[in-house]
């Protein structure tokens, strides 16, 4: 089961081609990212884990909750529809917890162990708020919570971890130019109980 999750998640997030500095086409996310100072102690370790080739930025490290086909151009109406779905979500902070790293033919990436309960209530009420802008998620596409660390060509494995605990205390809408490994975000909610205003930031 562990190994076709993360055959998935190559197929959902392909890597860029040797070849890669063209702008192939336009992506958006919801997603969760962690702290700068997480980050970069993520990518740290798996730069000693793994080596340097192929690994995600710091930057470029997240958590995605749901996402749509690609497009081949800039979409603004349905970015204006995803910020709509974005600002209706209502869920609140929690732990995240990455404590297991696991690696599929080719890709590698942080996973938590057991189910985070308040991770998936989130993810639901994005997904609920994208049915009704009539926004549709990917078709080849399922919830299997992970951020991807890197891409390489090797056995499957899995491990556990430590370290790897943030606050989430917002999620982003980024765009992303997919062949150009340039993400940009274009929407950010703060987490609040459903029982408190949230607006959002950008």
């Amino acid at each position: 089961m562990e190994h076709k999750k993360n055959m998935q998640d190559a197929a959902n997030h392909p890597p860029a081609s040797p070849g890669a500095g063209a702008l192939i086409a336009h992506r958006y996310f919801f997603a969760l990212r962690p702290d700068p100072v997480t980050a970069r102690a993520t990518r740290a370790f798996a730069e000693a884990r793994l080596g340097a080739r192929g690994l995600l930025s710091a930057e470029r490290l997240h958590v995605t909750l749901a996402l749509t086909d690609d497009r081949p151009s800039d979409d603004p109406a349905l970015v204006a529809a995803l910020r709509r779905a974005g600002g209706q979500v209502r869920a609140a902070p929690f732990a995240l917890l990455l404590d297991q790293l696991s690696a599929g033919q080719r890709s590698v990436a942080l996973r938590p162990a057991r189910k985070v309960a308040p991770l998936h209530r989130l993810q639901a009420a994005i997904a609920a708020a994208m049915r009704r802008e009539a926004i549709a998620m990917r078709a080849d596409w399922q919830f299997h919570p992970h951020e991807t660390l890197g891409y390489r060509k090797g056995p499957p494995f899995t491990q556990a971890v430590t370290g790897f605990r943030w606050q989430a205390e917002a999620f982003v809408l980024v765009h992303s130019f997919v062949g150009l490994t340039r993400h940009e975000v274009i929407g950010q909610w703060p987490l609040r109980p459903p029982d408190e205003t949230q607006g959002r930031l950008l």
